[in-house]
């Protein structure tokens, strides 16, 4: 079976799509899309008929690239006042033959959040820290033998209104929901290396309305936080500033503007109309000195946010997202937070943008969370799969070739 899933990131500018295979410990993409978001504001659904409306849009582009439905997904749901609980449970392995299986995981899981849940919170997931098996630590307990399976595990739940909002959109654009998740785990997933695998650590998401901060120990997500901060700030400044409409002052942020004003061409100017239909020409340096301040005023919060999030000494912090592809962002990062901070760039083939971190992430969440439960899940079937693995075939003749000749094209297996 291969392992082929679609992750869909909801986020308040847009809704990135990615439907990738995971093989050998990578994401190998298959296709990726990003719609405007719409009906969306800081991360919460605000009119479901327009989001419903978006997904949908970005569904059909998938579909007519990839030649198939797309009816499965795992989905983000918003972090706001997410809680944070450990747990620890037990059980009896009852076979006859004491092998540890799927089902006894579940057991072992749901026996850990069992009472433990608030009356308007929902369960998201639970982070095994420990298994212990007759005594004795181990990783992977499927298909083991032993008497009594132990879980050490953190438990977050989140709002019911954050959770079901979501889950009833993707109802209504038609897409069965197989798994929920929140970014702070999904961009660990993909932003995890032997470096920091075992330290205590941070990572900063700047998105466009806010920014999540997310604290981990030994790769297990702690605590995490939002900030009502984001590049959309940064657009608002300087269509404030110099009297333009936010469509410009997002192109020249993202065109124009550098992070940091050591990194700029003094006899650069950009020409732009303002809101009086008037030509007006800025510089360099006027642009970069009101996005470096409020870029350096994010970073800082993000720093405080840290502190309040845990007292432990931080090893590591590691910022991905939309914003740090802006011009010279690392100078200021590390004028700001140090040297030792490491700025993610997501180098997946296919979707080579820090935009689309969370949503591979996700896909690589899932696989695992999938192996630690002793399953192999795919969310597309075997002719699916036939149709999806190889590239080569004309994007309109997939499906009937697929038919005629599925006998003699042959795949070999994982």
């Amino acid at each position: 079976m291969k392992k082929i899933y679609t992750a869909i990131d909801i986020g308040s500018d847009t809704i990135k799509f990615v439907v990738g295979e995971y093989f050998n410990n990578k994401v190998n993409v298959l296709t990726c899309h990003e719609e405007k978001s719409k009906g969306i504001r800081k991360g919460l659904i605000v009119d479901s008929n327009l989001t419903i409306n978006a997904i949908k849009d970005g569904v059909k582009e998938l579909e007519k690239d990839l030649g198939v439905r797309i009816r499965k997904a795992i989905v983000n749901v918003p972090d706001y006042n997410s809680k944070f609980m450990l747990v620890t449970s037990s059980i009896d392995i009852t076979s006859d033959e004491e092998v540890i299986t799927t089902e006894d995981i579940n057991r072992l899981i749901k026996s850990s959040v069992y009472s433990k849940i608030d009356k308007e919170y929902e369960l998201i997931t639970v982070i095994p820290l420990t298994f212990i098996l007759d005594g004795k630590v181990i990783d992977r307990p499927v298909g083991e033998k032993g008497k009594k399976l132990e879980l050490k595990g953190i438990m977050i739940t989140a709002p019911k209104k954050n959770i079901y909002s979501v889950l009833s959109v993707m109802e209504g654009a038609g897409i069965e929901v197989v798994d929920i998740t929140i970014s702070g785990l999904c961009d660990y997933m993909e932003v995890e290396n032997k470096n920091i695998n075992n330290k205590i650590g941070a990572i900063i998401n700047l998105g466009h309305e806010t920014t999540n901060v997310s604290v981990f120990n030994r790769g297990k997500l702690m605590n995490t936080e939002t900030i009502q901060l984001g590049g959309l700030n940064v657009d608002k400044d300087l269509a404030y500033m110099f009297n333009i409409n936010m469509f410009d002052a997002r192109i020249i942020k993202e065109k124009f503007a550098s992070s940091h004003k050591r990194f700029i061409a003094l006899n650069d100017t950009y020409e732009v109309k303002n809101t009086a239909d008037e030509v007006i020409k800025l510089n360099q340096i006027e642009v970069t000195e009101i996005v470096m301040d409020r870029i350096a005023e994010l970073l800082k919060l993000a720093r405080k946010q840290i502190m309040l999030l845990t007292k432990q000494s931080i090893s590591y912090i590691v910022l991905t997202g939309g914003l740090t592809e802006i011009k010279a962002f690392k100078n200021l990062v590390y004028e700001i937070l140090g040297k030792d901070v490491i700025i993610f760039t997501e180098d997946t083939l296919g979707v080579r943008d820090n935009k689309y971190t969370t949503a591979v992430g996700m896909i690589k969440y899932l696989n695992n969370k999938m192996e630690v439960r002793g399953r192999e899940y795919s969310m597309f079937d075997k002719g699916e799969e036939d149709i999806l693995i190889n590239p080569n075939k004309n994007k309109k003749d997939k499906m009937n070739v697929a038919k005629i000749f599925g006998n003699f094209i042959g795949t070999k297996e994982d």
